[in-house]
């Protein structure tokens, strides 16, 4: 199996989207963990005026924003981690001719039980993103009187963040639904592979049976000779 395989459309397509899928999942992951949202402060300090503090002791019954930002972050930064390396795995480990190295993935696939590589860093980078756009808006929603009043506060962080679900959940379903009506469908190629496999084993399976045969009466015609050259 060998590394960074772009030979065909449909390996180009997957490199593409895992780099685009690693891009955002890096920026979600920066945004979460640096506090540099508005006035170099971020989701996880105190609060961004007093206010909003007297706000949420008035209100502890009531849905607490602050606390939502923070958790829906933290669940995206962890799933961004996650999907960042998967996007390493298909970016530089996957191959057109992975799934015939072992013999559940190509059933799975051919079965319809499994997902391909694409579909799968959709799945994981639409809700890497959903997440992340909750804790962001509602980031947005809390402090939206500040912002307007001081626009150009907002830090690289709530920037980057604006562009990790961007990419996630906007430049991705883009790029997949163009894959999906540019490049053909590989399971044809898969059948005629599994097939070869399939047609291939009896001819190894015979070969291996004749040589190891042949090696058994080669040593077994050798013995006699052997004990009678001795004086």
């Amino acid at each position: 199996m060998s590394c960074l395989d772009l030979r065909d459309s449909d390996s180009r397509y997957r490199f593409a989207q895992s780099c685009l899928g690693l891009t955002g999942c890096v920026s979600v992951c920066y945004a979460v963990s640096t506090p540099f949202w508005f006035k170099d402060e971020g989701l996880w300090a105190k609060s961004i005026n007093n206010q909003s503090d007297q706000a949420n002791s008035e209100n502890e019954g009531v849905f607490n924003a602050l606390e939502a930002e923070r958790v829906f972050g933290l669940i995206s930064c962890l799933m961004a981690l996650s999907t960042g390396a998967l996007c390493l795995v298909f970016a530089l480990c996957w191959t057109s001719k992975t799934p015939l190295s072992y013999s559940n993935t190509h059933a799975l696939l051919l079965a319809g039980q499994a997902l391909f590589p694409t579909t799968l860093l959709l799945l994981t980078m639409g809700f890497t993103g959903f997440f992340f756009l909750l804790s962001w808006s509602f980031f947005t929603h809390q402090h939206r009187e500040e912002i307007r009043q001081d626009f150009s506060s907002l830090g690289s962080s709530y920037w980057l963040g604006a562009l990790g679900w961007f990419l996630l959940l906007v430049v991705e379903p883009i790029v997949f639904v163009v894959e999906q009506v540019v490049v053909p469908s590989p399971l044809p190629d898969l059948e005629k592979n599994l097939n070869a496999l399939w047609m291939d084993a009896p001819l190894r399976s015979k070969r291996s049976v004749s040589v190891g045969h042949h090696l058994t009466n080669h040593k077994s015609n050798m013995a006699p000779k052997r004990f009678f050259s001795q004086p």
